[in-house]
């Protein structure tokens, strides 16, 4: 009855950590770290003119943890079926463990289809460095217009 609870524990435990998955959203990305810390205090840190403007896709990679539940439960199940005893205790932790990440995995790449649409811009900043930003949309933004970089996202300048 103990290895049941402990089991049962083990898949629970499993399933909240692989839940919590999630993907990075498109945002800044600077050439270096001093530039990175700087850009917070003026404005020529942060503004500058659009060089280039290119559509990406962008995978996103964020789970809801409905496919880890399921490949856990479902792990689990076969992994109860294996051995005797405390074997069949391990073999249901193991399967749960390895089905949980399966089933996260094949979540993760069923939902991309490709990636999402998003923009990239080039932007040469007035300190002669270089800021790449991602965003989802693209503003109606153009090269050559100038803007500042605020909340990691362009903003027109007029």
């Amino acid at each position: 009855m103990t290895s049941k609870w402990l089991s049962a524990a083990l898949t629970g435990a499993v399933m909240v950590s692989l839940a919590g998955c999630a993907a990075t959203a498109p945002g800044v990305r600077y050439d270096d770290d001093y530039y990175q810390r700087r850009a917070r205090f003026d404005c020529s840190h942060r503004c500058g003119v659009i060089r280039e403007v290119d559509r990406v896709y962008v995978r996103d990679n964020a789970t809801s943890g409905g496919g880890a539940v399921l490949g856990a439960i479902i792990g689990g199940v076969l992994g109860s079926t294996v051995g005797k005893g405390d074997g069949r205790t391990a073999a249901t932790v193991a399967g749960a463990v390895a089905g949980g990440f399966a089933g996260n995995a094949v979540e993760r790449h069923g939902n991309d289809g490709g990636g999402r649409e998003a923009w990239q811009f080039r932007v040469r900043l007035d300190d002669g460095r270089w800021a790449t930003v991602t965003q989802w949309d693209n503003g109606d933004l153009r090269p050559g217009d100038r803007v500042m970089i605020r909340d990691n996202r362009l903003m027109l300048l007029r």
